[in-house]
């Protein structure tokens, strides 16, 4: 059978967004959780740490030293290096009086360079404001003062080795002025002295010129453009800061843990899981957002997709034997109420094409007495399988559904297994009246069952709850079917139900060994000699025939007994007065019936009757009709 296609044509073969955003919708809560106790983290750290202020003094740094060119830029990245120096940090410290040590000022200390300026910003962290002030301040002043000195210091050097050279020449002119005096006119010794002079007049003359710029030079290091303010809010704990980043780092975190959560988290929520993980064709995929636990109107969302479904199962399933209806089986994955709502909304999809359709549960918890208005069975399987009345007298009718009946479980005994063969014959007695027989069971790994009628219906669908089945349930179920080589022909996705229906109390009346019914039980015939059921080392055996099979119906051999009376009544429309009669068959004399009490003829047209569209093929048309004896209801 093709896997239906339409269930996937949302997603893409890769994630998308519609993907993620799904994800971040089931994990929300742990992103807020953890987005709150990081936060609370940011918070918490705020209280803890100590109040800090931080004051900041603007420095204007200028060439300083006979040598400064007033066009030339100070490097500001070794200047900076210099005030976080121990020599400033010792001079910063006498400015202070304090008794804390240089190194730790230093610590205390950041200087910054602002882009394109020739300005320090040095800035000093204390425990106070007064102090973070005082301590800015003291660091831009020992850094101008130690600035001044070393400018101080070098010019003086300059000055004072000038004034040593200028000295010398002069002892030295002097000395070749009194060569010069001694010396005759014209001699040879008084014009080399005479040249000396010159020489040393030139010397001593650029010496005074180099002295005179240095004796007039003013030094000036820099100034305080922006002196140290009183801070009037701490700097630290940076509040919005912490909350910002706990607030941050709690949402990644949450991310991390929700993702690893989500792919550890096998729940099926999607129709493409299913078919990449498991390989299981996905025959539907529901719409999300159904009207609740109930028989939904045929112009709802998921009747129609259920009702292409119908249609997609009456195109490809294979044709039942002749004379019989489909029997399709589906089956929960995990426990809830999903094959359950399933079930009654496909047999009414069923129903609405005027095909005569019967529903059987076996499931005790099974949510179709809710779906159908809180309907309360005066007949049930446990009945049937006690023998009290025939399955066809156990329908019940589903209200706004004329086509379609169902079979309610009962009291079933949960620690009993169902004997299965018997549940074989109900399901061939359904077959033959019923164009489609839809069984709805619980999930193979809790309910033996649905294994054993796997393999003798015509298709078994898996219905998956989403958001609520596994994976590994899936794999379990599937393995089940497997076993018994059951047509598996797909799955069915069904959005979560949040509703859940309690099982009934047992009660000790469907038990076997419980009180006696009120019916007489048929006295079953002893089973003929041969090879036994390949059943039987699973399920209890049944009678191959019973009286209840082989009683007469009042009139005579040859009439057909109606679905649910004794007793033969004339048709209840001219439709199915004008049938052709069946020849009589050919059989012996028929038994003695049980002893039961005599009813009184029944009037015309009080029976109702349900005919399948199989009737006019002209095959034993009275085998595929169905009466509804009100008498034998009252029983």
């Amino acid at each position: 059978m093709p896997s239906s296609h339409h269930a996937d044509l949302r997603d893409s073969d890769g994630p998308t967004l519609m993907t993620y955003l799904e994800w971040l919708r089931r994990r929300w809560w742990i992103l807020v959780v953890a987005a709150l106790l990081g936060a609370g983290a940011g918070m918490l750290v705020s209280q803890v740490q100590t109040r800090t202020y931080v004051s900041t003094t603007s420095l204007l740094v200028r060439q300083v030293g006979p040598d400064a060119n007033p066009g030339a830029k100070v490097n500001l990245d070794t200047e900076a290096q210099v005030v976080r120096s121990l020599v400033v940090a010792e001079r910063a410290e006498a400015l202070l009086k304090t008794d804390l040590p240089a190194e730790d000022l230093v610590r205390s200390l950041s200087v910054t360079v602002p882009p394109n300026s020739q300005v320090l910003q040095i800035a000093f962290e204390a425990a106070s404001p007064e102090a973070a002030q005082a301590g800015s301040h003291s660091f831009a002043q020992a850094y101008l003062d130690l600035r001044l000195a070393t400018a101080t210091r070098s010019l003086e050097n300059e000055t004072t080795a000038l004034k040593q050279q200028i000295t010398e020449t002069n002892k030295q002119l002097a000395a070749v002025a009194g060569k010069i005096a001694a010396a005759p006119p014209n001699s040879v010794e008084r014009a080399r002295a005479e040249a000396d002079r010159n020489v040393l007049t030139n010397q001593l003359a650029s010496l005074n010129s180099r002295l005179s710029p240095l004796l007039s030079t003013a030094l000036d290091p820099g100034e305080i453009i922006s002196d140290a303010p009183l801070p009037r809010k701490p700097s630290s704990p940076n509040t919005t800061l912490n909350l910002a980043s706990g607030l941050g780092a709690g949402l990644l975190f949450g991310i991390v843990v929700a993702l690893v959560l989500d792919r550890l988290d096998t729940r099926v929520r999607r129709g493409r899981d299913v078919a990449d993980r498991l390989g299981v064709p996905m025959l539907l995929e529901l719409p999300t957002g159904q009207a609740g636990l109930t028989i939904l109107p045929a112009g709802h969302e998921v009747s129609r997709e259920l009702g292409r479904l119908r249609n997609v199962l009456l195109s490809t399933m294979p044709e039942p034997q002749p004379g019989r209806g489909r029997q399709l089986l589906l089956t929960d994955t995990s426990p809830g109420p999903a094959a359950g709502f399933v079930v009654g909304n496909l047999a009414a999809a069923y129903a609405r094409t005027g095909a005569q359709v019967a529903v059987v549960t076996t499931k005790r918890d099974s949510p179709l007495p809710t779906m159908l208005g809180g309907i309360k069975p005066r007949h049930t399987l446990a009945d049937v399988l006690r023998h009290d009345v025939s399955a066809l007298t156990a329908l019940t009718p589903a209200p706004g559904l004329g086509q379609l009946r169902v079979l309610f479980p009962g009291a079933l005994d949960t620690e009993v297994e169902l004997p299965v063969a018997m549940m074989l014959e109900v399901l061939g007695e359904l077959a033959a009246r019923f164009d489609h027989v839809l069984i709805e069971t619980a999930q193979p790994t809790a309910a033996v069952e649905a294994q054993a009628l796997a393999r003798h219906v015509d298709g078994v669908i898996l219905v998956i709850e989403g958001g609520q089945t596994r994976s590994s349930e899936i794999t379990a179920a599937i393995h089940q079917f497997e076993q018994v080589d059951a047509p598996v022909l797909g799955a069915v996705l069904a959005p979560r139900l949040a509703e859940r229906v309690p099982a009934p109390p047992a009660a000790p009346a469907a038990r076997r060994d419980g009180p006696p019914s009120p019916r007489p039980r048929p006295n079953p015939v002893p089973p003929q000699a041969g090879p036994p059921n390949i059943e039987s080392t699973m399920i209890l055996p049944r009678p191959a025939t019973s009286n209840r099979d082989n009683r007469p119906s009042a009139g005579g051999p040859d009439h057909r007994p109606s679905a649910g009376g004794r007793d033969a009544h004339p048709p209840a429309s001219p439709q199915a007065s004008a049938r052709p009669t069946p020849p009589p068959a050919v059989q012996g004399p028929p038994p003695v019936p049980p002893a039961r009490p005599t009813t009184q003829p029944k009037p015309p047209g009080k029976s109702t009757v349900y005919r399948s569209s199989r009737d006019s093929d002209g095959v034993d048309p009275g085998r595929y009709s169905m009466a509804l004896d009100p008498v034998e209801d009252r029983e």
